[in-house]
């Protein structure tokens, strides 16, 4: 196969220098148009960004940005967002329980994700949660570094921005089907044009259903209809509507990764090593019980009107609302039988503790139900323009930003006592570890809930002043209020998901408020080169309540008494510093590089536990204090060159150190295990090179072929850095057939040489990433 893929390159490169020395004269005026029309899009996207709302060049601010246009998820049939940011360096998802994704940028999880320029807000809570497929999506921008200054909370790493298809007036169509490995069955449809008079229309239906490599199942099925249109000279709107209804199989993995030394118990030998996976298993085996599911139904309206008074003076309103249910049951720890007594033919030992252990045999020994149903209302109202004063230009944005999230959770853990939320015979029923079976099925109900509701108000200052052509400097703040009560151990009715009436004062509270800013210059030796510097901060809240059975340390490691029922710790912060450099040739080459620093600090960590030995007194509680910080440096650089018309290169390289650095002194940790230590689900380097080219002329016209390759370093997975993922490498390779109809025919190679790696686990339990596998598809547009 590796001799296939170099083949392949070389006859890529062959039908590029083909191309380059054929002086034959090109007439077909109708194709040649198309392709300047191809051309003068990508121009635009490259040279602005919808998220970083001042209306000016990206190379006039001092911001590292990144832009993943759709054509290249197009070209390789890519429809989730896991396999799409493989091409934005420095970024990460990860997955867990086969549903649930969080992302990580720049070292830092829990990042902001937007739709729309509107943030999900999901992904400022400390979970993660099933993302949209990308069916109908123009481009990913991210954003890179602290963003509180335009987009709140939360954002220390950055912000991945989501741009979905804008209407347009021109009558459009696209169809599309596929059908792939473990029977992927996939199919899109979208149209769109001039509806009546200046308002144009477009819409998009995209279904999914998968039996999974290791039967997994997925069956999606989402909708996006936006109307949109210029109804007077001088207004603008926009109303969008989207829903999906998704089931998940969730996803345990297999059987734990070794606890510790493992000896033969006749023979004291040893047998495994800690953390080796036990002999025999078949990658493709499943241990999920019956029973489990994940469900994810959701719906989301928008409308943007936007306002402008005068070429320097513009004002726009955009108000989004969401509704997200999320309905999980999973048998999420699966282990393997012990005793104190010589029961079992194998032995580990931890301290002074002798543990026999049944290799052959297995239990689900947590099954974990809960549910979120969130209902989110967004309104962004901002005034932007240009005023000059003297010989210096002013480019400002002035905005006000309101958040409203009501959020209930319903959770049903108990089990094996009176009163159980999950009953059945799955729970005491025993698997065999080499023969997985059903080994019994669970019925669940909710018995708590969890109502919550947070309220963030955020005023926010731009301003872009150009001194010269050469010289740009950005003046950026911001001021936030947050508001958090949330009410716990409610419960529920009848074992559904409503519950009891919640009195005021059964709501714990938050209240607290942050400035953030944005300062940086930014330097322009010539029209297509830029170089910057800039600094940022970031800030989120900590939501944590009083607890009589903690205490609490503050960031200077003295203890202190909160008041029950209002905020214990003030939020997180962090800094970034930034130098960066841009240059862009027409449409021929651009480069971005940047080098970077973050800090994050006020860091909550649990110090010591109730019945530990400090000072020579044992503690009868729990110790919390905000004493953690850590830090990521490092820099990262992205290439785009199109050398001939059809032809696309591009690469990516990241480089990531993100440590847990030394606690604030205090007096119940004398010295900490973690500092120094890489923070866990963050790899180190990330590369990436992609390839397109399609033949643009002779009888190969039309002909295309793409490939990528992308390596991903060794992933820690706990904080003590004793588990990891290794390191991989991946490469995938497409082909494809544009016939003059409008007609594309596709087949995409995924894991070209079948590299086996795990990318996701849960808890002990790797999950092993799919082998080489096949997409093929046919699609139509106009």
């Amino acid at each position: 196969m590796k001799k296939l893929f170099v083949s392949v390159l070389s006859i890529m490169m062959g039908l590029s220098a083909s191309a380059q020395n054929d002086k034959k004269e090109y007439t077909n005026f109708n194709d040649t148009v198309l392709s300047i029309n191809e051309v003068q899009v990508m121009g635009k996207d490259m040279s602005r960004s919808k998220a970083l709302k001042l209306d000016v060049p990206k190379r006039y601010l001092p911001i590292s940005t990144a832009t993943l246009p759709s054509e290249v998820l197009t070209n390789r049939d890519i429809t989730d967002i896991q396999s799409a940011v493989q091409f934005i360096p420095g970024v990460r998802f990860q997955t867990s329980y086969g549903a649930f994704q969080q992302v990580s940028i720049r070292g830092f999880d829990k990042s902001i994700v937007m739709i729309d320029g509107v943030r999900d807000e999901r992904s400022a809570i400390d979970n993660s949660y099933p993302f949209m497929d990308l069916s109908s999506i123009e481009k990913i921008e991210l954003l890179k570094g602290p963003s509180s200054v335009l987009y709140g909370s939360s954002s220390v790493g950055g912000v991945l921005n989501i741009v979905r298809k804008a209407p347009i007036a021109k009558n459009n169509f696209n169809a599309r089907i596929a059908y792939g490995s473990w029977y992927n069955k996939q199919a899109t449809v979208g149209f769109g044009g001039k509806l009546t008079g200046p308002v144009n229309y477009r819409a998009n239906i995209n279904f999914q259903n998968t039996e999974g490599w290791r039967d997994n199942k997925i069956n999606r099925l989402s909708g996006y209809f936006v109307l949109g249109g210029k109804i007077t000279e001088k207004d603008e709107f926009d109303i969008r509507w989207s829903g999906n209804h998704d089931f998940y199989s969730t996803e345990i993995g297999l059987p734990n990764i070794m606890p510790e030394d493992i000896y033969n118990a006749s023979t004291g030998s040893l047998y495994l090593k800690k953390n080796d996976e036990l002999p025999g298993l078949d990658r493709k085996w499943r241990y999920n019980s019956e029973s489990d599911f994940m469900y994810n139904r959701s719906q989301n309206i928008s409308g943007q009107w936007k306002h402008t008074f005068s070429d320097k003076v513009k004002l726009m309103d955009k108000l989004s609302y969401s509704y997200d249910d999320i309905d999980y049951f999973g048998t999420e720890s699966l282990d393997y039988l012990t005793s104190t007594d010589p029961i079992y033919p194998y032995y580990y030992e931890s301290g002074n503790k002798r543990t026999y252990i049944s290799l052959d045999s297995l239990y689900y020994s947590y099954p974990l139900r809960f549910s979120h149903i969130a209902k989110t209302l967004n309104n962004q109202l901002e005034l932007n323009g240009k005023f000059n004063t003297g010989s210096i230009k002013h480019n400002y944005l002035a905005g006000w930003s309101i958040i409203y999230l009501d959020r209930t959770s319903y959770s049903g853990y108990n089990f094996g006592k009176k009163g159980d939320d999950v009953i059945g015979p799955g729970l005491t029923g025993h698997g065999t570890t080499h023969n997985p079976h059903s080994i019994g099925w669970m019925e669940t109900k909710f018995s708590k809930a969890t109502p919550q509701y947070t309220l963030m108000n955020g005023f926010y200052l731009h301003d872009l002043i150009e001194f010269s052509k050469q010289w740009k400097v950005l003046l950026a703040a911001r001021y936030d209020f947050y508001n958090y009560k949330r009410a716990s151990g409610i419960n529920t009715i009848n074992g559904g998901r409503k519950h009891e009436a919640v009195n005021g004062d059964e709501y714990s509270k938050i209240k607290n408020h942050a400035f953030t800013f944005r300062v940086g210059g930014v330097y322009l030796p010539m029209e297509e080169w830029s170089i910057y510097a800039s600094v940022g901060s970031y800030f989120k809240p900590i939501r944590t309540f009083y607890n009589d059975n903690t205490i609490y340390v503050d960031r200077n490691g003295h203890p202190y008494t909160p008041t029950k029922g209002e905020e214990v710790f003030k939020p997180e912060k962090g800094m970034q510093a930034e130098l960066g450099t841009s240059y862009e040739l027409t449409n021929k080459l651009k480069v971005d590089f940047s080098i970077f620093y973050i800090n994050k600090y006020n860091m909550t960590r649990t110090l010591a536990n109730k019945g530990e030995v400090i000072n020579g007194e044992t503690l009868d509680k729990n110790v919390i204090g905000q004493v953690g910080r850590m830090d990521s440096k490092g820099f990262d650089i992205e290439l785009t060159y199109n050398p001939i018309p059809g032809m696309t290169f591009m690469t990516g390289y990241a480089y990531t150190d993100a440590q847990v650095r030394e606690m604030e002194d205090n007096i119940w940790m004398s010295s900490d295990a973690t500092k120094g230590k890489q923070y866990p689900r963050i790899p180190k380097n990330t590369f990436f090179v992609l390839g397109d080219y399609t033949v643009q002329k002779g009888f190969l016209r039309g002909f295309g072929v793409n490939f990528d390759v992308d390596f991903q370093d060794k992933v820690y997975r706990n904080s003590a850095n004793t588990t990891y993922f290794d390191s991989f490498w991946l490469t995938n390779l497409g082909f494809s057939y544009k016939f003059k109809n409008g007609i594309r025919a596709g087949l995409n190679i995924k894991n070209l040489f079948n590299e086996k790696y795990c990318n996701q686990s849960l808890g002990n339990q790797f999950v092993p990433s799919a082998p080489r596998n096949y997409m093929a598809s046919l699609s139509y547009s106009f």
